[in-house]
């Protein structure tokens, strides 16, 4: 049997190396020149002004507001008022005198928009109803100060009623200290300072508290 050639195998050509030196790469980028560096430092160096600029205008605005809100309190503080109530009872035997006091013992003038009195928890109209029931008919006279609308400088007092036995019976005066004195009877004052801060004494608790407000004093009520 006659033996052909040895076969052979076909020649493969080898894939291409991406590493060799003929594969396709990106050119690279050209240096920069010496102005194109300066500049891009300039950029950067302005940055960074900016980004202190930012907050050291920060830090000053906040310290600022904090200087304004320290002397608006110091302000306001300045002009604080405080109104209390008091009562006071002299005179000799048959020639007593009963007064309600309302004084401002704050620093700054008090103005005083509203005050409301009320005898066991029902409002009255003025000081003349209040006297009313306890006179049971009999003629009387009073003083009476009407304090809604005033403004009160430190220190200074009005004696808003007086009941005194001169112009009333020994017996209503009595009676009167009795109601205040036992709590039957109580004054609401609601008052503001210079710069418009409010607030609401209660002349049974001993209680000043702030209001964002005061109302108007009612129609027809003298307190």
């Amino acid at each position: 049997m006659t033996e052909g050639p040895p076969e052979t195998d076909a020649p493969h050509e080898a894939a291409p190396n991406p590493a060799s030196p003929s594969a396709t790469t990106s050119p690279a980028a050209p240096p920069m020149s010496r102005a194109e560096r300066i500049f891009v430092r300039i950029n950067i160096l302005q940055a960074v002004l900016a980004i202190a600029g930012l907050f050291t205008g920060a830090v000053a605005l906040y310290a600022a507001l904090s200087e304004a809100d320290a002397v608006r309190k110091q302000q306001q503080a300045a002009v604080w008022p405080h109104i209390r109530v008091v009562d006071l009872n002299v005179g000799r035997p048959g020639e007593e005198r009963f007064d309600v006091i309302v004084g401002n013992r704050g620093i700054g003038p008090a103005r005083i928009k509203s005050a409301t009195l009320t005898v066991d928890g029902k409002r009255v109209k003025s000081w003349y109803e209040v006297i009313d029931t306890l006179a049971d008919g009999a003629a009387y006279g009073i003083s009476n100060y009407p304090i809604a609308g005033e403004v009160l400088a430190p220190g200074e007092d009005i004696v808003t009623v007086s009941v005194e036995a001169k112009y009333a019976s020994v017996e209503i005066v009595k009676a009167f200290q009795d109601l205040v004195r036992a709590g039957r009877g109580n004054l609401q004052i609601c008052y503001c300072s210079v710069f418009d801060e409010c607030w609401r004494s209660d002349a049974l608790s001993r209680k000043t508290t702030p209001v964002d407000a005061c109302p108007e004093q009612a129609a027809g009520d003298s307190i």
